[in-house]
């Protein structure tokens, strides 16, 4: 109950009703002198509210509730926190039914990169390969320039 007259206190609502009560109007002077007199009653009690408002929530002194209506408010809060705690524990129970899933993108991600791995090995490999036969191609043409600048021998090979 005090949650709710904090909640719903509208101050705003308060000064607009007051407003509206204060406004003037066209009345015969006994009409004005009653509603002065009820104005000044209805203006004690507000002093006396205000003062009573004035006060924290917390400490205000509230009524007792008709048995009928506390049950049926106390039937309201047990469904709404019911409600409440099955939804959180669906909520709950859903987080942990997908942490337990292996998550699909991690696996294309690992998968992808157990790829480029292979891949680059594979580069190393063509380069070491591409090394060995440029050395090799090195080596016989070293040799075939030897074996063009031997004095003497008469010259079989030709290259074009």
């Amino acid at each position: 109950m005090r949650l709710s007259v904090a909640a719903l206190r509208d101050v705003a609502a308060e000064k607009r009703a007051k407003e509206k009560a204060e406004a003037p109007t066209v009345k015969t002077e006994e009409q004005t002198r009653a509603e002065e007199a009820a104005h000044e009653k209805v203006r004690a009690e507000k002093r006396e509210h205000k003062a009573e408002a004035s006060k924290s929530v917390w400490r205000r002194k509230f009524r007792s509730l008709p048995e009928a209506k506390a049950v049926d408010l106390f039937a309201d809060v047990i469904g709404d926190a019911f409600i409440l705690v099955i939804g959180g524990a669906l909520i709950i129970y859903e987080y942990v039914k997908s942490s337990r899933k292996p998550d699909t993108n991690a696996i294309k991600i690992a998968e992808l990169d157990q790829q480029l791995k292979d891949e680059e090995a594979r580069i190393v490999e063509l380069e070491e390969t591409e090394r060995r036969q440029q050395e090799k191609v090195k080596a016989l043409e070293d040799a075939l320039e030897v074996l063009r600048n031997q004095p003497g021998k008469k010259r079989s090979l030709s290259i074009s």
